[in-house]
């Protein structure tokens, strides 16, 4: 995946609006859930408790590792919200076929390189900001995350979405210390196709590379 800061973003998956609005279509009462914070803070727990299991073993069975990253991950972030983003104008004009081409190369692209750095990780010290106001039932919501680690201290801000029809908080989209990361990846899924001269095959084949 061509993305030069992936080093730094590692923090994203153990910390777990360019396309906030459709989280603010549908109706129907929500039921009590999880708040947005209450999600990060425990989908944090769940990514920890995995790397601490695997830690310095997951290259003996690097796939069990990545599975499991991937099953506490798949309730909580959008992939295929997020995959339709990246793609931006080009997911209009790609077949069915390549729109799930690449949702599924994004999402476990993302799930693997995450993983391995993440194998690394073991002295992170994180803490959820708490909300300086009342959180809506729906909508978006950014939820702010301070991680430190031995290079410093970097702000990791989730762009959490809910549908009035209901469901759980997912996340939708990542802002670390500035760099937005969906922009980013949108930015470079264009740079793809155009290097690529529009074929998107090419562009998406390309991707996880």
């Amino acid at each position: 995946m061509k993305v030069s800061f992936f080093s730094k973003t590692l923090i994203f998956i153990c910390a777990l609006s360019l396309i906030a609005p459709a989280y603010t279509q549908d109706a129907a009462k929500p039921a009590k859930l999880n708040t947005p914070h209450q999600v990060v803070e425990k989908t944090t727990e769940k990514l920890m408790s995995v790397v601490k299991a695997h830690q310095g073993t997951y290259e003996a069975n690097p796939d069990k590792y990545f599975d499991e990253v991937e099953s506490v991950l798949d309730p909580v972030i959008d992939f295929s919200f997020i995959a339709k983003s990246v793609m931006g104008p080009y997911w209009k004009t790609a077949s069915a076929e390549q729109q799930e081409k690449f949702t599924k190369t994004f999402k476990r692209g993302l799930v693997n390189t995450y993983a391995k750095g993440m194998a690394k990780f073991n002295d992170l010290k994180i803490e959820v900001v708490p909300p300086e106001e009342a959180v809506p039932e729906f909508g978006t919501v950014t939820v702010v995350q301070k991680v430190s680690a031995a290079d410093g201290v970097n702000r990791v801000a989730y762009k959490m979405g809910r549908k009035k029809s209901g469901g759980d908080w997912m996340l939708i989209n990542v802002v670390l210390d500035g760099v937005n990361l969906g922009k980013t990846f949108r930015s470079q899924f264009a740079q793809a196709v155009k290097e690529h001269e529009g074929n998107l095959d090419a562009a998406i084949a390309g991707w996880s590379s």
